[in-house]
């Protein structure tokens, strides 16, 4: 059986309605995306703070009758808008490690700390103050050297 034209195009026309037909329209559905971001404070790495406490220049003049001070400044960051919290020992024990002039002399330093507040985010570093106090009481007496501790300052969250 020949068909001509017309009956060919008419053909392919009922083909299509016919697929049309058969064909559904697209679902759809939401997805939620979630995330949570966690309130975190950490210092910044790569830091040697060293509080040197004195009262004359860089040393401890014990015939001065006012205190020793010194303090030290400690970056770190914060999810922004985290609030840190800082823990700082005190008293500070510091040992006379010079050998042979003062044997195992001690003295107190009281430290306290002080901070520039909330976090701005992991671009913005904030600062730790970290202040050694010794009064003249506590080395009036001291031998003679060099005196070190270390104390361990944590932040959290």
């Amino acid at each position: 059986m020949r068909m001509g034209k017309s009956g060919i195009s008419l053909a392919l026309a009922a083909a299509c309605v016919l697929a049309a037909a058969g064909a559904s329209a697209a679902d759809t559905v939401s997805v939620t995306v979630q995330a949570t971001v966690n309130g975190v404070c950490k210092f910044n790495s790569g830091q040697t703070p060293v509080v040197t406490v004195a009262n004359s220049g860089a040393n401890i003049d014990p015939s001065i009758a006012t205190s020793a001070t010194g303090s030290a400044n400690v970056t770190y960051k914060c999810t922004n808008g985290t609030a840190p919290g800082f823990t700082v020992p005190s008293p500070a024990t510091i040992t006379c490690t010079t050998a042979g002039t003062c044997g195992t002399t001690t003295m107190s330093a009281t430290m306290t700390s002080s901070n520039t507040g909330a976090g701005a985010g992991f671009t913005t570093d904030k600062t730790l103050t970290v202040t050694g106090t010794i009064l003249q009481a506590g080395f009036q007496n001291a031998q003679s050297g060099s005196y070190s501790g270390t104390i361990t300052v944590s932040v959290s969250p």
